[in-house]
């Protein structure tokens, strides 16, 4: 056979190539989508009862193996998902002075679950770590409680003082009380202040904090800072270096239950700049009427709102169409505050 044949089909053929040639011709290429109707009928018959039997063996073992294994799981007795690793408990330690737990001195570990209180007094701190969960510091004068959690969470109630989280938990697995609102991690650090009365701030450092009591909610980012009202939930958050003016109307709007005040409200909207989006949209959240639509309008402007979320779902409080809005400032993605929101009450 001369090599121009392999090459080109010029040279002499070799018979054991034509028999080849004539046994595969079935299958060469034809332009055009393929027409599987041929391929059997293309192929020798000693071919194709050699390919149909080896699907038919193959499909058989697959089935063997799949009852084999049916059967393995039925009669096995570890068909219950395992149980959650148990929670890991707090290691207490006195940075300063001689903090309390329950009247004691401070000591040891503190087992999640159960109800421990920790106290310092103006000379003492205390920090508090637990594996996997993140790390906690106590400032002088705080008053802090361990709660009885559900599975998987950490929770504290902060009566009073100062406390600073550093959490590197899952999101929304680690929350703290305090007597005005229920702050969430989100995975972030944050100081969190404080004061019998139900007044206070929260200051996020890193990530970002849902701020929730009853119907009132606030979502704070990095950077941004939020009070804490005495029996009315959390207030307006806005990045701590929001202008004074819009700073100065906040806690104007804040102060008040019933209608915004004209003038504070007409501040706000001049003051904020684009990256103040988010706040606007805390007030359109809580505000009603000619307000709510001229909070729309002004928020729109600095962000417009993605496809799919309307004025009418907008001034309709739709929570959905508001947490799309949300999700376009780049702050966090709100599902995770309502996959939260959306569990049982502790």
């Amino acid at each position: 056979m001369s090599d121009k044949y392999l090459w080109n089909r010029t040279g002499e053929p070799d018979p054991a190539v034509e028999r080849l040639e004539h046994l595969l011709g079935g299958l060469r290429h034809r332009a055009g989508p393929l027409d599987y109707t041929r391929l059997p009928a293309a192929i020798p018959a000693s071919g194709a009862t050699w390919r149909w039997r080896r699907v038919v063996l193959a499909v058989a073992a697959c089935s063997a193996v799949a009852m084999v294994a049916a059967g393995l799981w039925w009669r096995s007795p570890q068909t219950v998902a395992p149980a959650a690793p148990p929670l890991s408990p707090w290691l207490a330690q006195s940075l300063t002075g001689t903090p309390t737990v329950a009247g004691a001195p401070l000591r040891g570990e503190l087992r999640v679950g159960g109800e421990h209180v920790i106290e310092t007094d103006r000379a003492s701190t205390v920090r508090l770590t637990a594996s996997g969960v993140g790390m906690i510091d106590l400032g002088p004068g705080t008053r802090l409680r361990t709660l009885a959690s559900g599975e998987g969470e950490y929770r504290l109630a902060l009566d009073r003082g100062t406390l600073h989280a550093h959490i590197w938990a899952a999101p929304g697995s680690f929350a703290v009380e305090t007597p005005s609102a229920t702050a969430l991690d989100l995975g972030c650090s944050y100081r969190l202040e404080a004061a019998p009365d139900g007044s206070g701030r929260l200051h996020v450092t890193l990530g970002w904090v849902g701020l929730g009591q009853h119907a009132v909610e606030s979502l704070v980012p990095q950077g941004a800072v939020c009070a804490l009202r005495p029996r009315a939930g959390p207030g307006t958050p806005h990045f701590h270096d929001a202008p004074g003016a819009l700073a100065e109307a906040l806690a104007a709007i804040d102060a008040t239950t019933g209608p915004m005040p004209g003038a504070a409200l007409e501040t706000a909207l001049a003051a904020a700049r684009p990256r103040d989006a988010f706040t606007l949209w805390h007030l359109l959240r809580r505000a009603a009427g000619a307000d709510a639509s001229r909070l729309y309008d002004r928020l729109a402007a600095l962000a417009p709102p993605p496809a799919g979320v309307t004025r009418d779902l907008a001034l309709a409080k739709d929570r959905a169409a508001l947490e799309a809005w949300w999700n376009t400032f780049g702050l966090g993605n709100a599902e995770l505050f309502g996959r939260w929101r959306a569990r049982p009450a502790l």
